[in-house]
């Protein structure tokens, strides 16, 4: 390769042709890059092939050699022209060497050279030659019939002098060469703008993750890509030419280039595996020249639909698993040694529990150990959205299908979790109407979006919670009684955090160290006495409750325990709990009162043990208690 350059080849029989090619080649030697060979018809072929391996765009040379050089060449060879001057100074100079002259041409012979034999004085005799031989041939000829000069390119030279006669080689004009060397660069430069275009067509299709054929109008292959040939285990080369039924018996593709009528996604089988076809008519205009058959492999197409479902339920990714859970009570342990044992089914499930008993990352559990781990997992709070946004959430919808509707329509959450799982948190909040939709859902596993009339069938798994009995909403008829059997198929309750107290402390302690982390304060201990005050509580919120209740202790506390702020906080979920328990129309004011005098006493009378291990110092005691003097001073006036 030479840069940029054009690169032009030089193949010749005489010194004159090759020397004015190097002239002129040299004045542009910006825009040329020359390769010269002298040589004779015998070695200008195997010359020609070098040159061609070597990267020679364009070949010039004569017409005899370019002849030969065209008919085993895939480049391009230009002949330059022998012009009526050329031939009129030849004849001038073999006029004065003698009166019967041979003329050597190549494929034909010449026409109206009485005209220069008028003129010369002279009989010319034409010897038509085709290769070397030949022409050795036609000058032994000329020779018998008295010619005595020759005119011709290098090969007629070397024989007419072996035969003893007098050799006129033919004049190549400066003027015709530069011409034909513009000519080749013109070439050359639009041989490379269409293998630049060659290239980033096969680029392009070879980077198609589809099977891409062309073929002409009678069947035969003209193109296939790469993926064409890993599909069908097609070596390099072997395809182009032959028929496409070699390869894909009973195609549809002539039968397309016949009728001009495209045939798009059709399900076809090319020897064991299944395609998606698509046939496509080539015209050129007005007539068809050919057709293409694209093909996809099922196994690929439908990877690539799921690619696409989680491409569009990015970030819908199940984060908990059972380790999250923490516990230490045996009623866990059992709901989670149940949960191991069905969560590798596809089965729906149902899970029961109060607000905030972790239903969610139940669900993330049983959906990170179930066979659709790898797909979405879309989560949806079915109380929080009114009826028809909850529909259109649910089931997605066409576009136009309501006022206000995205254009081009909207994936629904179903299809979203294709090949995953959909998590309806509160299920009993959902609408009547929205149930039996569900219903047909769980049932057939499909749906039909709002405003479609098609039905699209999707492999999800459902996975439902609910903070009340369903059963009682059943029998008061604001759940339906056919969808609750549909979905209580596999039926999970956790217990509410005052029914597993034994796994308060653990829980404490987790989530001081996870809240620490986050907001960047030392972990605090709580003591044992306060974990056990926290203990007595009915916790109406559960573990989220809990949760709250630690995050706001971590950042007040700021890195070291403080009694005070655990009192505030204590006392505010004291209330938070006596309403609780008010609202709920149940009689435990006097076990809160109990908690509340209890805790009272306890903390009378740790003040008072350790005023007596300060020896009554209150700045020793206050240092203890980690409390101000003007606190404790306070608590001691309480007291009395």
């Amino acid at each position: 390769m030479f840069g940029h350059k054009l690169k032009i080849g030089f193949i010749g029989s005489t010194k004159q042709f090759i020397n004015y090619a190097q002239t002129l080649s040299y004045q542009q030697s910006e825009y040329v890059e020359g390769r010269f060979a002298l040589a004779t018809l015998d070695e200008a072929v195997p010359i020609g092939k070098s040159m061609q391996r070597e990267g020679i765009e364009v070949i010039i040379s004569r017409r005899a050699t370019a002849q030969l050089l065209r008919e085993s060449l895939a480049i391009p060879v230009l002949s330059v022209p022998f012009t009526a001057f050329d031939l009129l100074l030849n004849v001038k100079e073999a006029a004065s060497l003698g009166r019967k002259v041979l003329l050597t041409t190549f494929p034909s012979r010449l026409e109206n050279l009485e005209i220069l034999e008028g003129i010369f004085d002279i009989e010319l005799v034409t010897g038509v030659f085709q290769d070397s031989k030949s022409l050795e041939n036609v000058i032994i000829w000329g020779k018998s019939q008295g010619c005595k000069v020759v005119i011709g390119a290098g090969n007629s030279m070397k024989f007419a002098q072996k035969q003893g006669m007098v050799g006129v080689e033919i004049h190549t004009s400066e003027e015709a060469i530069a011409s034909t060397i513009e000519d080749a660069k013109s070439i050359a430069r639009s041989r490379r703008d269409e293998q630049e275009k060659s290239l980033r067509y096969r680029a392009i299709i070879d980077s198609m993750s589809e099977g891409i054929i062309a073929v002409n109008k009678k069947g035969a292959i003209t193109t296939v890509n790469r993926a064409t040939k890993d599909l069908l285990n097609i070596i390099d080369g072997e395809a182009i030419g032959k028929h496409i039924a070699q390869y894909i018996p009973n195609t549809s593709i002539l039968e397309v280039v016949g009728t001009q009528n495209q045939r798009l996604n059709q399900v076809e089988k090319i020897n064991q595996d299944h395609f998606v076809i698509s046939h496509i008519p080539i015209t050129d205009g007005q007539e068809i020249v050919g057709g293409i058959l694209t093909f996809k492999d099922i196994s690929n197409v439908m990877k690539a639909e799921n690619e696409v479902r989680r491409s569009f339920a990015k970030r819908l990714i199940a984060k908990y698993n059972l380790d999250d859970f923490i516990h230490r009570s045996w009623t866990i342990k059992e709901l989670i040694n149940k949960v191991r044992k069905f969560a590798a089914t596809d089965l729906t499930v149902l899970i029961t529990g109060e607000t905030g008993t972790g239903k969610e990352i139940l669900a993330q559990s049983i959906h990170n150990l179930g066979p659709h781990r790898k797909g979405p997992f879309v989560s949806i709070n079915c109380a929080a959205l009114p009826e028809q946004l909850l529909e259109s959430e649910l089931f997605g919808y066409e576009e136009g299908a309501f006022t206000g509707s995205r254009r081009g329509g909207k994936l629904g959450l179903f299809e979203l979790a294709h090949n995953g799982t959909i998590f309806l948190d509160e299920i009993g909040a959902t609408p009547l109407s929205v149930q039996a939709k569900l219903l047909r859902v769980l049932e057939e596993r499909e749906v039909m979006r709002v405003g479609g009339d098609r039905l699209i069938p999707i492999t999800v798994r459902v996975i439902a919670s609910a903070n009340q009995n369903l059963s009682h909403e059943v029998q008061a008829g604001r759940f339906r009684e056919d969808l609750f059997f549909r979905l209580n198929v596999l039926a999970f309750h956790i217990p509410p955090l005052r029914d597993r107290i034994e796994d308060l402390p653990l829980l404490v302690n987790e989530l001081v160290i996870k809240s620490s982390w986050r907001y960047r304060f030392p972990p605090i201990e709580i003591p044992s006495r306060y974990i056990n005050m926290l203990k007595q509580l009915l916790w109406p919120g559960n573990v989220r409750q809990l949760v709250n209740f630690i995050e706001k202790m971590v950042i007040l506390s700021e890195g070291e325990f403080n009694p005070q702020v655990f009192e505030k906080l204590y006392a505010e979920l004291l209330d938070y709990s006596l309403i609780h328990e008010e609202a709920m129309g149940q009689a435990r004011l006097s076990l809160l009162q109990m908690i509340r005098q209890k805790t009272r006493k306890d903390e009378t009378e740790m003040i008072r043990r350790v005023l007596e291990e300060a020896q009554f110092s209150k700045t020793e005691a206050a240092r203890k208690l980690g409390v101000s003097r003007t606190t404790l001073w306070r608590k001691l006036k309480t007291m009395g």
